[in-house]
C-alpha cells in the first residue's frame, strides 16, 4: 500500500532539519582561524592564482619567513666557520708584526732576549721604559694594521678595533663609546673622560651593534716572544685595580666566549 503524501512530506522535513542543525566539532584554535581567512582572502585575490603548495594557502607566512630571514641577514652574527677564519687572520697579522717590528727596530733577523727586553729606554714623550714595552706597543700597532686590512676588505661594521666601553653605574649596563667622541675627548687632553673604559684589541659583533659581541681578543707580544702569554691584574691606583683584564672584558660585554689572548709563538690561548 503506497504511503500518505503527508509522509512523504514528513520525511523529507526531517531530513533537511538535520542537515542544517547545528554543527558538534572542536572549538578552533587561532591558528586554525588564521589559516582560514588566510585561505579564503587568497580566494578572493586573483594574484594567488600564480601561487602553489603553502604561499598559496598561507601567503602571511611566506612573508614572515622572509623577514626573518631578511632579520638574520641584518644581524650577520659570526659562525663558527668565520669565528675560525679570522683567528687564523689574528695569528698571522701577530707573527708578521712581531718580525717587522723586530727587524725595523732591532736589526734585519735580529730576536728578542731577556737582556733586550729589560733594557732601559727613553719613549717618545720623554719616560724611561723597558724596550720591551717600546716594542710591545709597536707590535701591536703593526698587528691591528694588519687586521684592518685584512678583515676590512670583507667583513666591515661586523668588527672593531680598540672600540671603547664605559659601565653606566647609574643606568646599569655597558655603553659603547663613539670613536669620534673619544677622538676628541684625547685631541683635548680630557683624558679623564677615558677613566673606567675598556678597549679590548679586537671585537667581533653583529652587523653595526658594537654592543652584541661575540668575540672578544687581545693581543700579546711577550718579551722574550717565548714567555707564555696572560692576562695581567690592573695596576694599584686604577679603577679597576686587581682586576684581570679577561675576567673584566667578559663581565662588562658578556661576550658568548671567554675573551682569548692571540700571540706570535702560541697563537690563541684562554
Amino acid at each position: 500500500m503506497t504511503p500518505p503524501r503527508w509522509m512523504w512530506w514528513l520525511c523529507c522535513l526531517l531530513l533537511w532539519t538535520a542537515c542544517a542543525g547545528p554543527e558538534v566539532r572542536r572549538p578552533r584554535s587561532y591558528s586554525q582561524i588564521a589559516m582560514d581567512s588566510a585561505t579564503a582572502g587568497c580566494l578572493r585575490n586573483p594574484a594567488c592564482a600564480s601561487q602553489v603548495g603553502q604561499d598559496a594557502i598561507l601567503p602571511w607566512l611566506s612573508r614572515a619567513a622572509v623577514r626573518a630571514a631578511e632579520a638574520a641577514a641584518v644581524m650577520r652574527l659570526w659562525d663558527a666557520a668565520e669565528v675560525a677564519r679570522v683567528e687564523h687572520v689574528l695569528v698571522e697579522c701577530a707573527k708578521r708584526a712581531n718580525l717587522e717590528v723586530n727587524d725595523r727596530m732591532l736589526g734585519p733577523g735580529q730576536r728578542t732576549s731577556r737582556a733586550i727586553c729589560e733594557e732601559q729606554v727613553v719613549d717618545a714623550n720623554g719616560r724611561t721604559v723597558k724596550r720591551g714595552v717600546l716594542l710591545g706597543n709597536a707590535k701591536h700597532e703593526a698587528a691591528l694594521a694588519c687586521v684592518q686590512q685584512e678583515l676590512g676588505k670583507t667583513d666591515a661594521g661586523r668588527f672593531s678595533l680598540e672600540p671603547r666601553y664605559l659601565r653606566d653605574a647609574k643606568m646599569g649596563r655597558t655603553r659603547w663609546l663613539d670613536p669620534e667622541e673619544v677622538a676628541r675627548w684625547l685631541a683635548a687632553g680630557q683624558f679623564f673622560l677615558l677613566t673606567g673604559t675598556i678597549a679590548p684589541d679586537v671585537v667581533l659583533h653583529a652587523l653595526g651593534n658594537p654592543l652584541q659581541v661575540q668575540r672578544v681578543y687581545d693581543f700579546k707580544f711577550p718579551c722574550p716572544v717565548t714567555n707564555f702569554p696572560r692576562w695581567d691584574p690592573y695596576p694599584d691606583g686604577h679603577p679597576f685595580a686587581a682586576k684581570e683584564q679577561g675576567q673584566l672584558y667578559q663581565q662588562m660585554l658578556k661576550s658568548e666566549q671567554k675573551p682569548q689572548l692571540v700571540s706570535p709563538n702560541f697563537g690563541v690561548t684562554e
